[in-house]
């Protein structure tokens, strides 16, 4: 367990400087001063590295929404909090690579859904008739949001950040479902 946030760590610490693309498995283990065949005891790559990183993010917040949190602040806490990483994940990627990043997202939104979460973000996957496509609107509305903190300059962690956050993400999530 250990040697598996090490890796999670060295890769948070990776993608805050720069893009999944530019990322090696060489790069992470020396971050995490960690052998290349442990990497390989643990994962198949550094998107299945990624897929547990942001599990594991989102699964703490839950943790928090739980004792105190309602409506779309998951979703809001974790892109206030990563907006860097998820800069680096969704916008600045090869096409390949941006690809594969966006799958592992949704992949993890889709996953958390299945919880018993009470967000809103995660309660319309949950609830849709099709699970993996509402998590790439979810995906794309991420990234919208990421751009927007980036081209404004503003700290997603700062509360009227968040309340715009908020706000927006119960904006798009609150729309009429339909069946289809």
């Amino acid at each position: 367990m250990r040697t598996e946030l090490d890796l999670q760590r060295a890769l948070y610490q990776l993608l805050e400087q720069r893009s999944i693309s530019q990322i090696t498995v060489e790069q992470i283990c020396s971050q995490a001063l960690i052998h290349r065949s442990s990497f390989y005891r643990y994962y198949t790559d550094k998107f299945d590295l990624l897929d547990q990183m942001v599990i594991h993010a989102l699964e703490e917040l839950l943790a928090a929404e739980r004792k105190n949190a309602a409506g779309s602040t998951i979703m809001a806490q974790f892109i206030g909090t990563h907006t860097q990483i998820l800069r680096h994940l969704l916008v600045t990627n090869s096409d390949a690579d941006n690809s594969r990043s966006q799958q592992v997202i949704n992949n993890c939104f889709v996953t958390l859904a299945q919880t018993e979460a009470s967000d809103r973000v995660l309660e319309t996957i949950r609830d849709s008739q099709h699970p993996d496509l509402t998590a790439y609107l979810v995906s794309g509305v991420v990234m919208s949001i990421v751009q927007w903190l980036n081209n404004s300059g503003r700290d997603g962690e700062a509360e009227s950040t968040q309340a715009t956050i908020r706000a927006t993400l119960a904006t798009v999530f609150s729309l009429e479902q339909h069946s289809v």
